[in-house]
Order: C-alpha cells, then sequence, then structure tokens
C-alpha cells in the first residue's frame, strides 16, 4: 500500500509540473502580447507627434527640405538602428571602455558613477543641429542616418486656414519577442495625423512650397 501512494504521489507531482510549465507559458504570452500593444500604441504617438512637428513647420513658412528633417528628427524613437555615426561595438573601446564580456562589473560601476545619459543620446544630441542645420540633402546621409528612416512617407495638405498632415511608417515588429504569435508579417502601418491651424499666410509671402 505504501508503494502504491509513492507512485500515485509522483505521477502527481509530475503532472503539476507540466501544468506548472503551460500556465507559465500562457502568462509569458499574454505579458509579451501586452508588451508589444503598449510599444506599438507609443510607436503610433511617435509617429503623430513627429506629424505635429511637420505641420507646424509647414505653419510658419518652412520650406519642403525643412519639413523633411524635422519629421525625420520627429520620428528619431521609431527610427531603428542608427547606422550613422557607427557606435562602438562589441571588441572596440568607447569613453575609454573595453566593450568585452569579460569586463561587465567594471561597466555597471562606470556607468553607475557617470551621468545618465546613454552613449546614443549624447551622439543624437550632438548631431541633431548639425542635422537641422544642413543645407544640402547631400548632407545628411553622412550627419545621421537610422535604418528604418526610409520607411517614413508624409504628406500634407494645405489651405490658408489649415495644414493637415499625416506621417505613415512601415513599423517594425522583429525586435519583439514572438511577435509572430500574433502578427504574420514583420512589419505593421502605422499612422500618425495632426491637424493646425496654418499662420504663414499672415506673415509670409507664398512661395511655391
Amino acid at each position: 500500500m505504501a508503494r502504491f501512494h509513492f507512485r500515485m504521489g509522483s505521477k502527481c507531482a509530475g503532472q503539476a509540473l507540466i501544468e506548472s510549465c503551460l500556465v507559465i507559458m500562457i502568462v509569458c504570452i499574454i505579458l509579451f502580447s501586452a508588451l508589444q500593444l503598449s510599444q506599438l500604441y507609443a510607436a503610433r504617438e511617435i509617429a503623430t507627434y513627429a506629424a505635429g512637428r511637420a505641420a507646424r513647420a509647414e505653419t510658419v513658412g518652412f520650406n519642403r527640405f525643412m519639413v523633411y528633417k524635422t519629421y525625420r528628427v520627429g520620428a528619431i524613437p521609431n527610427a531603428g538602428v542608427m547606422t550613422t555615426p557607427v557606435l562602438a561595438g562589441p571588441g572596440s573601446s568607447a569613453a575609454g571602455i573595453n566593450w568585452s564580456v569579460g569586463n561587465g562589473l567594471a561597466l555597471w560601476n562606470t556607468a553607475l558613477a557617470g551621468a545618465p545619459v546613454a552613449p546614443m543620446s549624447a551622439i543624437e544630441n550632438a548631431r541633431i543641429p548639425l542635422y537641422m542645420g544642413a543645407e544640402e540633402w547631400g548632407y545628411l546621409p553622412a550627419i545621421l542616418d537610422y535604418a528604418d528612416w526610409d520607411t517614413l512617407t508624409y504628406s500634407s495638405v494645405r489651405n490658408p486656414t489649415l495644414v493637415s498632415a499625416e506621417l505613415s511608417q512601415s513599423y517594425s515588429l522583429t525586435h519583439f519577442p514572438l511577435h509572430r504569435l500574433y502578427y504574420a508579417a514583420d512589419t505593421v502601418p502605422l499612422t500618425g495625423e495632426c491637424e493646425i491651424e496654418n499662420h504663414a499666410s499672415l506673415y509670409l509671402e507664398d512661395m511655391g512650397w
């Protein structure tokens, strides 16, 4: 009888382990889906913000070149990996620190001791004014560029009193964990829209924008 109870206990323990694994998998899928939905919502808000910045640039009389630069800079959080300038990678030196696997503690201590500014943020803060101040189209890729900037499409409708702007993007899902569980493709279309009063005609002459 004791042997019978021991075997039944082992079977129950194995069944409980399998059920726990299944529950953990389901919970992880739910959490990942909530994370992806929140990030997609944030990405759409960024697209709306970028559309608003571009629309404002139009309302104060900036030309197409300035509007182009404005919506691109506004959409940087959705732009993916920075391709220009190239960030220091594994095995290279950045800020006097060798970014290798074996010095994790040194990197952590240095990060805690330094100012709370990521290297990419520092580069962006330095390059964005140069990008906005560039005078020729050909200068832009050499100053600042991102992998997903080319997926942005901007359009606007202007009348004497209103500018209606729309920014569309093919937003990459490849950085999301398990994204194929929820969406068949690797990208999802996002659209941000904004309407703003057109003030440029009050103090600027229309030069055929």
